[in-house]
């Protein structure tokens, strides 16, 4: 599943990683982790046979659970589903030692059903599936973050952007991305979107402050951040970060903010406001 994706490596190297020897097995978010720390997008599928299809239609393999066993006693059993015939009614499987094991597509259907169709496509962090469903590809690539995988999560956010522009959660982690990477500049771009979107986000207001000071747009943060401060209560949860943001900015040196500070909502910034 690695390796068309751009990652080769050993089934040894795998097993330290993903093998538990008290179950004789993996769990399903040790192999979802190992392919998120090697930067790419573990997409988990519908659960539909057209989904299936729709993927190996593009040339991407497919990882499912199986259990060949009944309900009452399960035999959990992983394969790589690599082609499906209609005409035959066959799925063709790479299936333990079996590179290709022919299998009627009834009865993996029934193994699939048993296992809840649990399916994960693996690609780059620049692609992405055929048919995207948007909360699932969010998930992916929060995957993505929470393996610490900025370069990946930024790349995967970007596509994401290129299928729904308005995307605010993708434009709040291009944002995160950009920013733990060193580019304040790209992390202003997104941030100044999704504020645009969310106005009343004091988050996302939060973090356009804080890399508006980081960019020498000291004026235009502190005024964001204190007009974000004024509508919330101690209570708030976003209220101590956004203080703090506030006691940052006025420790700061006063003058005159750069000409490339513009004001967040106006018809020049970033010049379409897109990242």
């Amino acid at each position: 599943m690695l390796g068309p994706a751009g990652s080769r490596v050993t089934p040894d190297v795998l097993a330290s990683e993903v093998y538990t020897p008290g179950l004789k097995g993996s769990l399903q978010p040790d192999l979802l982790g190992a392919i998120r720390r090697r930067g790419l997008l573990a997409y988990e599928l519908p659960p539909t046979l057209e989904a299936l299809s729709a993927e190996l239609a593009a040339g991407h393999p497919i990882l499912v659970l199986q259990n060949l066993g009944p309900v009452s006693r399960p035999v959990w059993h992983y394969a790589v589903v690599i082609g499906a015939d209609a005409s035959t009614e066959t799925i063709t499987l790479r299936s333990g030692r079996e590179a290709r094991l022919q299998m009627p597509t009834r009865k993996f259907m029934r193994s699939w059903d048993k296992a809840d169709r649990w399916a994960v496509v693996v690609l780059r962090p620049d692609e992405v599936p055929v048919d995207p469903r948007r909360e699932r590809l969010h998930r992916a690539v929060l995957g993505l973050e929470a393996a610490g995988r900025p370069v990946a999560a930024s790349q995967a956010w970007s596509a994401v952007i290129n299928i729904w522009p308005d995307d605010s959660v993708a434009l709040f982690g291009l944002g995160n991305a950009r920013y733990s990477l060193g580019d304040p500049v790209g992390a202003r771009a997104a941030w100044a979107r999704y504020v645009k979107l969310n106005p009343g986000d004091p988050s996302g207001i939060n973090n356009l402050a804080v890399v508006l000071g980081d960019l020498g747009c000291r004026n235009l943060a502190l005024q964001l951040a204190r007009e974000t401060l004024d509508k919330l209560t101690p209570g708030d949860d976003a209220y101590p970060q956004v203080l703090d943001t506030v006691s940052t900015l006025e420790s700061q040196p006063a003058g005159r903010d750069p000409g490339h500070c513009i004001p967040v909502g106006t018809a020049n910034q970033d010049q379409s406001g897109r990242p």
